[in-house]
């Protein structure tokens, strides 16, 4: 009768912490959901990136040699100064669902933080010159972050000491990122 009960107490307990992990893993592929004190999820808002260029405009100068210092960037930008999607600095806990959970990570989604213009937020890419090269962004895994998985298609996303600033996660489609703020 004690093996009868501990297996049927195993099943029930089983199968509502698989209930649980369903109830806080987002509902779509590359969606990014914050997890709550309270242990609900918010779902992070989906923006729409440009990518601009720009020119420090030497080039336009009809002087011999100016030329050479020209300086060409290109970022993703998002517009807004601030995400709606608004949280407290310190350790902040997030679920990306991915489809698959046994990829690396780093190769699924990043996490980056954004640079706060009058109104945008802009991540740079690339930024170039003819006399220092190109260097470009392939990494968006800038801000450290601890991941595990989660479920069987999900990864859990920490960011231990998370300050002020405009983050946000991207995945494989750049057109869009999942963003939010840090107070």
């Amino acid at each position: 009768m004690k093996k009868l009960f501990s297996t049927i107490a195993l099943v029930v307990l089983t199968v509502a912490g698989y209930a649980q992990s369903e109830k806080l893993e987002p509902e779509f592929i590359g969606q990014v959901v914050v997890v709550n004190a309270d242990s609900t999820t918010t779902l992070l808002e989906k923006e729409a990136t440009k990518i601009k260029t720009g020119s420090t405009k030497f080039g336009y100068i009809p002087l011999p040699g100016t030329g050479l210092l020209d300086k060409s960037k290109v970022n993703m930008t998002v517009k807004g100064k601030e995400s709606q999607t608004k949280l407290k600095s310190g350790r902040l806990t997030f679920i990306v669902k991915a489809g698959k959970n046994d990829i690396d990570p780093k190769s699924v989604f990043g996490v980056f933080q954004f640079e706060v213009k009058k109104k945008t937020r802009e991540f740079k890419l690339a930024e170039g010159s003819l006399l220092g090269g190109v260097q470009s962004t392939t990494n968006f895994n800038t801000v450290p972050t601890q991941v595990k998985k989660y479920g069987t298609e999900s990864y859990l996303v920490v960011i231990e000491n998370a300050e002020p600033g405009e983050y946000a996660f991207t995945t494989t489609d750049f057109s869009y990122v999942s963003t939010f703020g840090v107070k």
